[in-house]
């Protein structure tokens, strides 16, 4: 079964247009109908060319998705290969 949940802002309302969808590959963060990473396991899969720096909305509902606090913090767990980037 597939559950979507609106993400949230700051102030606690619902994002517009920023979601997390939860399925049988794991949980997966949406922004604007664009995938942009899936949890699944231990195992964070970053979707190109999305998740680096796409846009600042977009970043920032990234590093609460993930539980980063910055994109640096994202790109060096990219190049230590702990986080996986789909072309």
């Amino acid at each position: 079964m597939t559950r979507i949940q609106h993400m949230r802002t700051n102030a606690g309302n619902n994002a517009a247009n920023q979601f997390m969808v939860y399925d049988d590959e794991g949980k997966h963060f949406l922004s604007y109908n664009s995938k942009i990473a899936t949890i699944k396991g231990d195992t964070v899969l970053l979707y190109n060319p999305y998740w680096n720096m796409y846009s600042q909305t977009t970043n920032g509902y990234l590093l609460k998705f993930l539980r980063e606090d910055s994109i640096q913090d994202i790109r060096a767990k990219v190049e230590s290969g702990e986080y996986e980037v789909i072309q």
